[in-house]
């Protein structure tokens, strides 16, 4: 019962929603395709099944770090570690520190640092979905112009191979779109907190020093004991 009080808005928002988004994206293409199909795997596995899919599935795109494949990502998490450790320490291990500015934020119950950490990690792993799902159909698109039937099934009704054509370059463009507005708000998005975290390290640094040299000293007390 005590790991279940720890969870947070933040681990939904890291996890359950970016593995709900990926269940999403891959149950699109079945339900243009095999509709009948899809709602048979939805009344399979339930929306409790949905849940725990996604969960697991939001911890294999944890694992997987796809929103570190985003343009701009590495250039801004640098300059962002750069300010950090020239703020607190700079011997320590950029990850380290924010690590325990974020303990001290939520010791005095600010919640916001890691609420939008969560945020734009989950529009990074959309981005990436999305425009991997864009490319599905790019090449979706390609095949039926190059491989054209006199007719196809979309969404359960038969159309031609004109139709057919139109609808996945429809879904190319859609999916273009959202993805590059992901892209747009996650940069938006990881700057913004990464400005929350300097404030807030700057106005703490003598209580983040404090924490991290008594992390130090009792560290280097265990070594000798």
């Amino acid at each position: 019962m005590d790991l279940f009080s720890k969870i947070t808005i933040s681990h939904f928002i890291w996890y359950l929603v970016p593995g709900l988004g990926f269940i999403l994206f891959l149950f699109f293409p079945l339900l243009v395709f095999k509709p009948e199909l899809t709602k048979l795997l939805f009344e399979t596995v339930g929306p409790f099944g949905i849940i725990i899919l996604g969960t697991i599935l939001g911890f294999l795109l944890d694992g997987l770090r796809l929103y570190r494949f985003r343009p701009n990502y590495s250039k801004i998490r640098e300059a962002f570690f750069s300010q950090l450790k020239s703020i607190i320490n700079p011997a320590l291990n950029p990850y380290f520190i924010q690590s325990h500015v974020d303990d001290v934020a939520r010791s005095k119950s600010v919640t916001g640092l890691s609420f939008h950490h969560a945020i734009w990690i989950m529009l990074g792993q959309f981005t990436i979905l999305g425009f991997l799902e864009a490319f599905f159909w790019i090449l979706s698109t390609i095949y039926f112009y190059h491989y054209k039937a006199t007719e196809y099934s979309f969404f359960g009704a038969s159309v031609s191979g004109d139709t057919a054509i139109i609808f996945c370059g429809s879904f190319s463009v859609l999916f273009l779109l959202i993805s590059w507005r992901f892209l747009y708000t996650s940069i938006q998005d990881q700057e913004t907190t990464n400005n929350m975290f300097l404030d807030f390290a700057r106005q703490h640094c003598d209580e983040i020093r404090r924490l991290l040299n008594d992390l130090s000293r009792d560290k280097n007390t265990n070594i000798h004991v």
